[in-house]
């Protein structure tokens, strides 16, 4: 920050950090130097009575860090008010679920303020009141002091994220700034929750409830490790307590991981089945120290894990660095191979800052590499929403191509269906015109020939007259018959004249009968039509009066046919006894087979009827799809 000086001092004394007035906030200064507490147990005021016995060393990195195996780590810093006023500062440490930090401040070898915090103490207890731990400090105007802290932690890592506030600065930036942040990141989480959650009922894919899982962890994670909700498991009443409720965190956060991703690129498809393997084990290992943490507590009172402390977490924070490679590995693996290359690639770009961090974090941990805010929470939180952003929108894509392909394929679906209609249609109508040219060409040629024979036998009087005459009656009727069911499967009306003339001498026929009244009205239709138009829509309109005739008892008939710029229109109402219109895929062929029509056309039929107020059929034909 701007304005704070650093001043050289004797090596063994370390660095002062000078508080003049200017700076406001100080992150993890240079100068931080600690000390592992192993074989003796210390007290402040021998480590600020004899520096030269117990030596500490300086800190490298931004946050210290170091593998502990549960032994205390002291750590000292110097602090100058170069005013004339006091200074009242903050030491803040960005961690909340350790065992217990003790801070003092020691002048000229004495202990003037001494200060406890535990993760068991509720925030409203707390001088400052927040679930990281903050220790308020004054510093007397042109006066230099010594501050250590003592961190206990009885297992896994300590670091020392250390941020020097001024405590103005604090009050008025960091509880709001903090809400605000946390907020709007727990807000773009739950909204990713939800959207995948509903993609999943609207879908039915596994793949959005993992995904969706796999968010909720890693905001569960986060809430942990920030120390969000400390009351809600400080007391071990989810069956765990403290810094263990982390590492439960974060084993749900590596298995739902691993089941996103394993899901994402389908790696039951991969011909390797040792990923399958591999991935099934470390779901089920993790899966059993989840068990054995809550048994272990809930049954044992914690006996197990004290007393193999150091070996389990060992182990366990070993394990926590395995899956994070071996998922990345095998998405590189299936970059290579060509399997969901686009999508592995998108994974990787997107995973690829939390899988960083996570290495880097690990290797401070086992002290590889010195400790840094890069691997702090708010880091890792900013990575996971970048991922989760990015994945989201490529899941968003996912679904746009989903919905394209779904149309795609209905497009393709009712094509093939069209030619089948239409095949069918075709292959319906040239039977049609076949049998009519038999009966036409065939029958009623020999028909007409087996009458002339017997009215020249009659002419020439060599057979009885009655009987004779009685059959040539019999003839003239079948030759009528054969005429009439071939004009009717192939009408020449409708070939040589067109649609209108056809049907005014249809229901000029169905008119004769006497049984029936029909009016018919043409409008617009000044030119021949498509044929396959003009043979469909007569095969309907047959269709519909023979289902007349045959069911609704009606006496009166309306048919009009309308012809637009880019449609034509068919109404036909009745005056009959009507049926239940909601349940037209019951009503039998006849309905079916206009309806089979009308779609081969590309049209639209809608049939309104209620029982005892007849009929109307309506039936749109789109002209410029034809």
């Amino acid at each position: 920050m701007s304005g704070f000086c650093l001043f050289a001092q004797d090596k063994s004394q370390g660095v002062v950090f000078n508080f003049d007035g200017t700076w406001k906030q100080l992150d993890t200064p240079e100068g931080i130097y600690y000390l592992p507490e192993v074989n003796e147990q210390f007290t402040v005021e021998k480590l600020a009575s004899f520096p030269q016995v117990y030596k500490f060393t300086k800190a490298l990195g931004s946050v210290p860090t170091f593998w502990a195996e549960g032994h205390p780590y002291w750590f000292r810093f110097e602090l100058k008010n170069s005013t004339k006023v006091i200074q009242n500062l903050i030491i803040h440490l960005h961690v909340s679920l350790y065992d217990e930090i003790v801070f003092y401040v020691v002048d000229k070898n004495h202990v003037i303020d001494r200060q406890s915090l535990t993760w068991k103490i509720p925030q409203q207890k707390r001088a400052i009141k927040h679930r990281d731990f903050l220790f308020p400090a004054n510093i007397q105007p042109n006066h230099q002091v010594f501050c250590y802290l003592k961190v206990s932690k009885s297992f896994g890592s300590i670091s020392f994220p250390l941020t020097i506030w001024e405590r103005n600065n604090f009050d008025y930036y960091y509880p709001t700034n903090d809400h605000h942040n946390w907020g709007l990141i727990s807000g773009i989480f739950g909204f990713v929750v939800f959207i995948s959650f509903l993609l999943a009922l609207i879908f039915k894919e596994k793949l959005y409830v993992y995904y969706g899982i796999y968010v909720l962890t890693a905001l569960g994670f986060i809430y942990t490790m920030q120390g969000y909700f400390i009351r809600f498991y400080g007391d071990g009443s989810l069956g765990i307590e403290g810094d263990k409720v982390r590492y439960v965190a974060t084993m749900l956060l590596i298995i739902a991981n691993i089941l996103f991703v394993k899901n994402y690129l389908r790696w039951d498809l991969l011909k390797n089945a040792l990923f399958q393997w591999y991935s099934n084990f470390f779901i089920i290992v993790f899966c059993i120290l989840i068990v054995f943490s809550f048994f272990d507590h809930l049954g044992l009172k914690d006996y197990i894990f004290n007393l193999y402390t150091i070996p389990i977490t060992f182990m366990i924070s070993l394990g926590f660095c395995i899956p994070p490679f071996f998922v990345f590995g095998t998405t590189i693996y299936c970059v290579v191979v060509n399997h969901y290359r686009k999508d592995a690639t998108y994974y990787l770009l997107a995973n690829l800052p939390v899988f960083l961090i996570t290495f880097y974090a690990g290797l401070s941990i086992y002290e590889f590499v010195p400790g840094s805010f890069l691997v702090g929470i708010d880091y890792f939180a900013m990575a996971f929403l970048a991922e989760i952003l990015a994945l989201s929108g490529f899941l968003a894509y996912r679904v746009k191509q989903m919905q394209e392909t779904s149309k795609q394929l209905l497009i393709e679906k009712n094509f093939v269906l069209q030619q089948r209609t239409q095949a069918v249609l075709e292959a319906e109508e040239r039977e049609r015109i076949r049998i009519a040219r038999d009966l036409h060409d065939g029958i009623g040629q020999m028909l007409a020939a087996a009458r002339m024979t017997l009215g020249n036998y009659l002419s020439q009087k060599k057979i009885d007259v009655i009987e004779i005459q009685n059959s040539l009656d019999l003839l003239e009727d079948c030759i009528r018959e054969v005429r009439e069911i071939s004009h009717n499967m192939m009408p020449g009306t409708l070939t040589k004249f067109g649609l209108s003339s056809a049907l005014k001498q249809f229901v000029n026929k169905i008119n004769a009968l006497g049984t029936l009244k029909v009016e018919l009205q043409v409008v617009g239709i000044k030119e021949r039509l498509d044929e396959k138009i003009e043979m469909m829509l007569y095969r309907i309109v047959q269709e519909i009066i023979s289902n007349i005739i045959r069911h609704s008892e009606a006496t009166k008939v309306s048919i009009e046919l309308i012809k637009h710029d880019n449609e034509l229109i068919l109404m036909v109402e009745d005056n009959g006894k009507g049926f239940d219109s909601e349940n037209v895929g019951n009503q039998g062929i006849g309905l079916k087979n206009i309806a089979t029509r009308v779609e081969y056309l590309n049209g639209y039929v809608n049939f309104d009827s209620t029982l005892g107020h007849g009929t109307s059929v309506v039936i749109e034909i789109p002209l410029s799809l034809n």
